[in-house]
């Protein structure tokens, strides 16, 4: 079970930039929803996740993230950067404080929904959030 905060972590952290002014601000503030974290033990564990994103610089094309994550191994702190890709998808870094364990994160927004994808070398997840 030790090995799920890890998975969690790279999972939720990391969730988009926009290609306009007014697309980058949509994703600023707050998100939550639920996903799965897969171990590649083959394991399964339900996670829920709450997201903060703000401004990473002034020119928007990158944001911080912070997040907090609960899973059956209990609760874990998240952060990262994510810099915009295109319109619509992001990609970055995940860390967690509770871990020295990395990960990369994949990120789509679709309006008021976005879906994140975490891989690091203990599994992967895939959480969906929609704004708060």
């Amino acid at each position: 079970m030790r090995f799920i905060p890890a998975a969690a972590v790279a999972l939720v952290l990391g969730l988009g930039v926009a290609s306009s002014a007014a697309q980058a601000a949509s994703i600023l503030g707050n998100w939550s929803g639920r996903g799965t974290v897969r171990l590649n033990t083959g394991q399964v564990e339900p996670v829920s996740c709450r997201v903060k994103y703000e401004k990473g610089d002034s020119a928007g094309k990158t944001y911080t993230l912070n997040a907090t994550c609960a899973a059956a191994a209990g609760t874990f702190s998240i952060y990262g950067r994510i810099s915009q890709r295109s319109a619509s998808s992001y990609r970055g870094v995940l860390f967690s404080e509770q871990s020295t364990m990395a990960g990369n994160v994949s990120i789509t927004v679709h309006g008021d929904s976005q879906s994140a994808s975490v891989k690091n070398d203990r599994g992967i997840g895939n959480v969906t959030l929609r704004r708060r």
